[in-house]
Order: structure tokens, then C-alpha cells, then sequence
């Protein structure tokens, strides 16, 4: 059993407050006022522009590399012998044995090796 009006008591207040907000929502909006078009003898008022204005582009750093050190020669990881089987398994479903190098983080040597381990 809904119903639809609850009653408040002999209080209107809740929902003629309410009547008075849904009606404000849907009241016509007051139109702008335009400014006329100017006479022959009033002056042009510029209207402002309604866009943002550009920003200028941020500088670029640039950032000087030392060439003369000599690369680091870190240790390469091994690949585990039980991931052999999924190296082979990339190549044959036709990764490049520089790309398989390059998701373990090995040279390609390595991955040569696993190769002729057959």
C-alpha cells in the first residue's frame, strides 16, 4: 500500500517549498539583452573574444650525454634451463631470436645457444 501524497500535518511547508524549486527549474530563462546595432553616429564597442588565447610553446631542455665513458658491461642473465622449451616455442611461432633476446634481457648469443642445444 504506497501512497503517493504523504501527508505532513497541517504543514504545506515541505512541499509547496518543493512546487517553488521544480517551477524555478522550469521557468523560461530572461532573455539577454542585445545591444543594438550602432548608429551612424555612435562609436563601435569591440566585443571581447570568446576563445582562450594560445600559449606559447614550453621550451625544450635538452641535456648534454658524456660519449667518452665506455659502456658497462653487465653480466648477462642466464636463462633457466626449463624456459628453453618457451624460447623455442616463441621462434617457432615466429618471434625473431633478437626479439625473444630482448624479452628475457640477453644477448642474442644466448638465445643462439639454447638453439644448439637440441
Amino acid at each position: 500500500m504506497h501512497k503517493a501524497n504523504v501527508n505532513y500535518g497541517d504543514d504545506p511547508g515541505p512541499i509547496t517549498s518543493a512546487r517553488q524549486a521544480a517551477e524555478a527549474l522550469f521557468a523560461p530563462k530572461p532573455e539577454a539583452e542585445e545591444q543594438p546595432l550602432s548608429g551612424p553616429g555612435q562609436p563601435v564597442v569591440p566585443r571581447r573574444p570568446r576563445v582562450l588565447p594560445a600559449l606559447s610553446p614550453a621550451a625544450i631542455r635538452r641535456e648534454s650525454i658524456d660519449m667518452t665513458a665506455p659502456p658497462k658491461q653487465l653480466a648477462a642473465p642466464d636463462i633457466p634451463a626449463k624456459k628453453s622449451a618457451h624460447v623455442r616455442t616463441l621462434l617457432k611461432y615466429g618471434m625473431t631470436a633478437s626479439q625473444v633476446a630482448e624479452v628475457y634481457g640477453v644477448p642474442v648469443e644466448t638465445i643462439a645457444r639454447i638453439l644448439r642445444k637440441v
